[in-house]
């Protein structure tokens, strides 16, 4: 149950410009494409359990791969990297989706707001799990954003901590065959 709510929250890293409520001023940012690089490291998650070799030999190669990949970031507890592209519409930074759209048990406040910087404190509910914690979204120009979150989990059998930095960049005007942001 916690691995799914910081894996809800690892999935929601592209544009963490989608964040908060009514009150947000929109980031003076361009539309169009944007790659977002994040680098997540979790502590207090149960080790994974090994895999018997023999039936690692059995899967499909890139199948294999990636459970070697989640393996051994679970284990070591290390900071994982991940890149994705999101298209960003107009409307999307004028309305600042909410964060986490399909997570009705998270919470929102709005901590500070302006074109170049957000903050905002979240809570999420899950059981007798709670995870609390915070984003800061800050422009660097146009063209560039960086942010960090910082969650932490109470109530659980075990407590858990995540503290995530990301970068985005602005890469064209054109999204392609990519879903903005508002698309469910």
């Amino acid at each position: 149950m916690k691995t799914a709510i910081l894996a809800s929250f690892v999935l929601l890293t592209p544009l963490v410009f989608q964040a908060a409520a009514d009150d947000i001023k929109p980031f003076d940012a361009k539309v169009g494409l944007w790659e977002t690089t994040s680098t997540t490291e979790i502590s207090g998650l149960p080790a994974m359990p090994q895999i018997p070799e023999e039936q690692l030999a059995k899967m499909p190669p890139e199948q294999r791969a990636k459970i070697e990949a989640m393996m051994k970031g679970r284990g070591m507890g290390g900071p994982r990297t991940n890149t994705s592209k999101s298209c960003v519409t107009r409307e999307s930074l004028e309305k600042a989706l909410s964060f986490g759209q399909n997570e009705e048990s998270c919470t929102r406040k709005v901590i500070t707001s302006s074109s170049s910087k957000q903050e905002i404190h979240i809570e999420c509910v899950r059981g007798k799990s709670t995870m609390t914690g915070d984003l800061t979204v800050e422009r660097l120009d146009g063209e560039h954003a960086r942010g960090s979150m910082v969650m932490k989990s109470a109530g659980a059998d075990r407590p858990i901590d995540m503290k995530m930095s990301f970068s985005s960049k602005w890469l064209s005007a054109d999204c392609g065959d990519v879903k903005p942001i508002t698309a469910k």
